[in-house]
């Protein structure tokens, strides 16, 4: 296929978790039918970038109920001084951004004293009318002619906020290139991802999302704006325990253009090589450990019914040995992962069903507070792992 980042025809098929069902679409009943979508990846052998080979159409994705993702914040008050720092910002710059991922930046700007601030929306600028429609459908209308016109309403950005949609392009070029008619010559983009690199490299296979076409590193991100005719300023890494933030801060110096390939990303060609061929050991090796601890202790639990946990127990093949899915969320209760068919319950059912071993299938930062809210589990024997590698209490500390 051709990449979709620098259109090279070098993208050939090197893992595929499967077929599975969006993880957003709850099962009312254990039996509804579901419709799957396949989940290959490839990596281009010109600019690096890992991508999945057959982007699913956001038309798949958009859920039966609106569900919002809310992004870490810890390091925005140090970019948005980034940015002020930055030659040609002052306190009449206009702020602009994309989506409601980025009304907590904004906030920042204008308590700093910017007051002229706009956001696209989704209705009056979009005409998106579906009120479940949000992020998987703003990346793919993010295209020029649209954005010129969006830009002709409210004037060219000297500073625009994009954060944590650029990996949901079906398109990254027209996305870039939308993106570049919002902003001003000489103005400033602020676009965040997460970053793939830490996956990769463990080998942590929760990684992939049918929402996400690209999975992008340091310097795959890097170049991504010169699509768009950006110069980077700058980039930083912000650790976090699964997957660090990369924000990268760049300037419009030019004209759209094809993509400008980095040296260090052509030379992460085979990353995912590496991360494709121990897929299969990995499922053989983490089945045998969860078949020994059920067998020897009892029933195995997740606790999180989000798409991570839908990666884990259906990429790695172990839902059969699982026998529900804790979660508090109300909307959640009552009804049945996806692809898995897992009952999810609330978390007391640790306890009154005799749980061994929980399963945290949720963001490493919130294990702690999950552990201390559960302690009645705990004090009856219940252990608690982590789906992740990067937890230090990662239930892959235990295969052998």
């Amino acid at each position: 296929m051709s990449c979709l980042v620098c259109g090279s025809d070098t993208v050939t098929e090197q893992l595929n978790v499967g077929s599975h069902p969006v993880a957003t679409f709850f099962l009312d009943t254990v039996d509804a039918p579901e419709r799957n979508v396949p989940l290959p990846l490839g990596q281009c052998q010109i600019c690096g970038t890992v991508q999945l080979t057959q982007p699913v159409p956001h038309t798949e994705l958009i859920p039966p109920t609106f569900i919002s993702a809310r992004e870490p914040e810890e390091h925005l008050d140090t970019v948005v001084e980034q940015i002020l720092a930055l030659p040609g910002v002052t306190s009449d710059s206009v702020i602009g951004a994309l989506t409601y991922k980025d009304d907590t930046t904004l906030d920042r700007f204008r308590a700093k004293g910017f007051n002229k601030t706009w956001r696209v929306q989704l209705g009056d600028d979009l005409a998106i009318k579906d009120p479940n429609a949000n992020i998987e459908t703003i990346q793919k209308l993010t295209v020029p002619e649209r954005m010129r016109n969006i830009a002709a309403r409210y004037g060219q950005a000297d500073i625009f906020v994009v954060r944590h949609i650029a990996e949901h392009a079906e398109d990254p070029q027209a996305f870039v290139r939308g993106i570049a008619e919002l902003v001003k010559p000489g103005g400033i983009v602020m676009l965040e991802v997460p970053d793939s690199m830490a996956s990769l490299r463990l080998k942590d296979y929760c990684m992939v999302w049918e929402e996400h076409s690209l999975y992008l590193t340091p310097a795959t991100f890097g170049q991504l704006s010169s699509l768009g005719g950006f110069e980077q300023i700058r980039l930083d890494i912000y650790p976090l325990p699964f997957e660090n933030s990369l924000v990268q801060l760049a300037r419009k110096t030019g004209e759209p253009q094809p993509l400008r390939v980095d040296p260090v990303a052509k030379a992460e060609v085979g990353l995912l090589d590496d991360y494709a061929a121990a897929f299969e050991p990995s499922k053989r090796e983490l089945r045998t450990t969860l078949e020994k601890i059920r067998a020897e202790s009892g029933p195995i639990a997740l606790f999180g019914a989000g798409h991570l946990a839908c990666a884990f127990a259906n990429y790695m093949d172990v839902a059969d040995l699982i026998d529900f899915v804790a979660d508090d969320t109300p909307e959640k209760q009552g009804r049945f992962l996806p692809g898995a068919r897992l009952p999810i319950v609330p978390s007391g059912a640790l306890v009154e069903r005799g749980t061994a071993l929980c399963l945290l299938a949720l963001s490493i930062n919130n294990e702690e507070k999950v552990i201390a809210r559960n302690q009645a589990f705990v004090n009856q024997g219940g252990i608690f792992k982590s789906i992740f590698r990067a937890s230090p209490r990662s239930i892959f500390a235990s295969v052998k």
